[in-house]
């Protein structure tokens, strides 16, 4: 039995009207009870009201992108699961690299990984920085584009991320993987508490004289999340989520970006091979299941 559309209405407004806007200020409030506050809480709690009440413009623009609200707190909450379940004796190293190895090895004992860990210089160090510092602002600047130019499309994007973002919380738990650079710096040994490295874009704090990449990526939360890479499957899904309307203006944009970002990702030390292709993989199941439930739900009838 289905419920009535007045039913599902006022189900609607409790939902745009209370949940979305003010959801996030009321974690917030947990998190501060509980000495577990970030600024990172405040300025979701703040934005989320801003968007709903600002403008009707806004106001669509929140119920667009509204899973990506949950998924923050998902990604926020990971960090008291991870723990549990992320243990020296579950984490995958050694183990790891050799199948790499099996696969992509190019030369004895070498992975490629490996292999730009030695043979680099500045000119890639540059570029491949690029895709690795932007994919968030990429992301949202890609978001608000679809927003204007085709909500449909944005609305599936934010689901297809939504679902992308779940599925690695499960991975990351289920089979945690140390990233290239851990195996090279501490070897087989899993060091519970050990510490993030930026890897190769170390050499770009460097080379620029500053220290971005190296008090960003000592705030990361996972060491062992290696697998499915996110990074890729953040360049991934443009494609994943527009072939279908991708003109020959905008293909070249999205494969230069996808090859990018893959490449960076092994040539930073941040990810093996078979991470990027899982974070690939990743996508394009999500999108299965999201058009999957999507067409569910538009064919299920509503009662008066």
């Amino acid at each position: 039995m289905f419920p009535s559309r007045q039913t599902a209405a006022t189900t609607t407004r409790l939902f745009t009207d209370v949940v979305l806007p003010f959801g996030p200020a009321a974690y917030a409030a947990i998190m501060a009870a509980t000495g577990h506050f970030l600024i990172g809480h405040a300025v979701v709690a703040i934005v989320a009201p801003a968007l709903r009440y600002g403008s009707r413009v806004t106001k669509e623009l929140l119920i667009a992108i509204w899973p990506l609200l949950f998924v923050a707190i998902g990604y926020d909450l990971m960090r008291f699961v991870r723990p549990i379940f992320v243990t020296p004796d579950r984490v995958a190293g050694c183990g790891v690299r050799r199948f790499e190895l099996a696969l992509f090895g190019v030369g004895p004992d070498q992975t490629l990984s490996d292999y730009f860990a030695i043979h680099h210089n500045a000119i890639f160090d540059l570029y491949f920085a690029v895709p690795y510092f932007g994919f968030i602002l990429f992301a949202v600047l890609y978001g608000l584009y679809l927003f204007f130019a085709d909500r449909t499309r944005l609305r599936r994007f934010a689901w297809v991320l939504s679902v992308i973002y779940v599925s690695a919380f499960i991975v990351w738990l289920a089979f945690p993987v140390a990233p290239p650079w851990y195996v090279r710096e501490h070897g087989c040994a899993i060091v519970a508490d050990a510490l993030p490295s930026a890897a190769g874009l170390l050499r770009v704090d460097r080379l620029i004289g500053i220290h971005y990449f190296q008090n960003f990526y000592a705030k990361s939360p996972d060491v062992f999340g290696a697998i499915p890479s996110l990074h890729c499957a953040y360049a991934m899904i443009g494609i994943a989520t527009s072939w279908r309307v991708a003109t020959w203006r905008t293909w070249p944009v999205h494969v230069l970006y996808v090859c990018s970002m893959f490449a960076a990702s092994v040539y930073l030390g941040h990810h093996w091979i078979v991470d990027g292709l899982a974070g690939w993989l990743t996508v394009w199941i999500a999108v299965l299941i999201v058009d999957r439930v999507a067409v569910r739900a538009a064919s299920k009838p509503v009662t008066a």
